[in-house]
């Protein structure tokens, strides 16, 4: 079993209730291993969850959330700025500039995701892939595989949510579609 660290963004008002409710349910399970900041607009919920893959970690934090009622609306550990890749590849800026602007590495580094003159935000999923397959950077399989299952499961929580608000004959075929 892997450790996997990764942030569930929640919607609405975090009241103490709420956290009080998330202790229980984790508590009834397998013990605490989340934090929650919380905000009048809402939330994040930082977990370090063992489990056999990134996507049952997940997808388990997402459950015990909704348990104590609250809504989840992403996983992030998704955008980041140069600075953030060398720290997390554990690189100097300067190198992480380098694989970006393609002075260094095998080339194709992955577009920003939003594009900005000072600090452009690359997505974390892709960016991890690309150093452990260039083997550059000391991002390990676990980076890779939680970073990754966090950007398909805040897709499907877009998904769901929007499906929520289609008219039935619509839901079905959205539902189709991703099924």
């Amino acid at each position: 079993m892997n450790v996997y660290w990764f942030d569930v963004n929640v919607a609405g008002r975090v009241t103490d209730r709420h956290a009080e409710a998330l202790g229980d349910v984790l508590t009834a399970a397998d013990g605490i291993d989340a934090t929650v900041q919380a905000g009048e607009d809402g939330g994040v919920i930082m977990f370090s969850r063992e489990a056999d893959d990134a996507i049952q970690a997940i997808i388990s934090a997402v459950r015990d959330v909704e348990e104590a009622g609250m809504t989840a609306t992403g996983v992030t550990e998704d955008l980041v700025t140069a600075e953030d890749i060398a720290e997390r590849a554990k690189v100097t800026a300067a190198s992480a500039r380098y694989w970006i602007t393609g002075e260094r590495g095998p080339g194709g580094f992955p577009s920003p995701r939003v594009a900005r003159p000072k600090a452009s935000l690359y997505s974390w999923a892709e960016v991890s892939t690309w150093l452990h397959k260039a083997r550059l950077g000391a991002v390990d399989h676990v980076a890779v595989e939680t970073a990754q299952a966090c950007a398909l499961i805040t897709a499907a929580l877009t998904v769901r949510r929007g499906v929520a608000n289609l008219p039935k004959h619509e839901r079905r075929l959205v539902t189709r579609l991703v099924a």
